[in-house]
């Protein structure tokens, strides 16, 4: 019963060091968090297969919805990589990602 009075937290996700995106329900991916907030972020499949949202966790927590071993390296693991589509922050955190890479790709080719 308390729990219809007490107030959404709010996760905050940085990405590059100056993208800030507020995320106002926890049961929404670093991805679907980033594009709600119009941020171009690389991705195609959405179910962790292709790996293109791959991303580097810099500090905060993540729940990783499914094992990402199979399109990570170990090598990528260690160094803090994660598949933005299949990670929900359970608290604020940090990620660096090559937005250039998507930018380019939605320019129209001449």
């Amino acid at each position: 019963m308390l729990s219809m009075f007490t107030a959404k937290a709010v996760t905050l996700i940085t990405i590059n060091d100056n993208l800030v995106v507020e995320q106002a329900s926890v049961k929404h991916t670093i991805l679907t968090s980033a594009l709600a907030a119009n941020i171009a972020f690389p991705h195609h499949c959405q179910v962790g297969s292709c790996g293109a949202c791959r991303c580097q966790l810099v500090s905060g927590e993540v729940k990783q919805l499914t094992d990402s071993a199979y399109v990570l390296s170990a090598k990528a693991i260690a160094q803090g990589m994660i598949l933005a589509c299949q990670s929900m922050p359970i608290s604020a955190v940090n990620i660096k990602v090559n937005l250039l890479q998507r930018q380019l790709a939605d320019e129209p080719q001449e």
